[in-house]
């Protein structure tokens, strides 16, 4: 009877680790397989569409309120700042001024442009006729000239030392002296007398468009006080 209960138990005990190992296999089985990382999926909202209020500003109405770009164009000459005093021939100019002009005027009124040139080469600096780099001046004067030799560029020149002029800057490292007076003044304040001379210079065409710059744009003629010439160019 013994031998038969520890057969049984041998039997039984065998069959609790036969039932144990199917217990711990797959359990093994999943320690050793790799886990999968799991991943969560991010869902963006779209933003909302802004409410416009029934009661409040239409989108045309926004677009108004943006501000206006400035209006561009000449600004308009104050009516009640001072205008430089005007002058007329050449008495009251100092010597060295004069003494300039009258030069030039003879080289001018020579037709010769070799002797305009013998006029710039004296002078202290060369004047300036350009913003721009010009090479040899008078070769440059015979191609703004329009009959391609410089005579109309001469008579211009004439034209404007013969003019008004002002004094600016009296007493100060850049005084000078300008022909045409006109070059000083704005055009909204000339006077029918001034017209007049500024016709002598320009035509009507030429002054509307002056006009819309707002100042003085032909040629002009600048003198030092020491007698240096510093410039004869438009200014547009």
């Amino acid at each position: 009877m013994e031998r038969k209960r520890r057969g049984g138990l041998s039997a039984l005990l065998g069959v609790g680790l036969a039932v144990a190992a199917l217990a711990v296999g797959p359990a093994l089985a999943q320690e050793t397989t790799p886990k999968k990382v799991g991943t969560e999926r991010i869902v963006v909202t779209p933003p909302k569409a802004p409410t416009i209020d029934p009661n409040g500003p239409t989108p045309e109405q926004l677009e108004d309120r943006r501000p206006a770009p400035p209006k561009m164009g000449p600004p308009g000459s104050d009516p009640k700042a001072p205008l430089p005093e005007v002058h007329e021939g050449a008495t009251e100019l100092p010597p060295l001024v004069a003494k300039m002009r009258k030069r030039i005027l003879e080289a001018a009124y020579s037709g010769d442009m070799g002797k305009l040139k013998i006029v710039i080469q004296s002078n202290e600096m060369p004047p300036i006729f350009s913003v721009n780099e010009i090479g040899d001046p008078v070769e440059f004067l015979e191609r703004q000239s329009g009959d391609g030799k410089g005579m109309e560029i001469l008579a211009i020149l004439t034209d404007v030392l013969e003019s008004n002029w002002v004094r600016l800057d009296a007493g100060k490292p850049q005084e000078m002296y300008v022909w045409p007076a006109w070059a000083a003044i704005p055009p909204d304040r000339l006077t029918p007398p001034d017209m007049v001379r500024v016709y002598k210079l320009l035509t009507s065409s030429d002054f509307e468009e002056m006009k819309s710059l707002n100042h003085y744009s032909f040629y002009s003629v600048g003198i030092g006080p020491d007698g240096t010439w510093h410039w004869f160019k438009t200014d547009n």
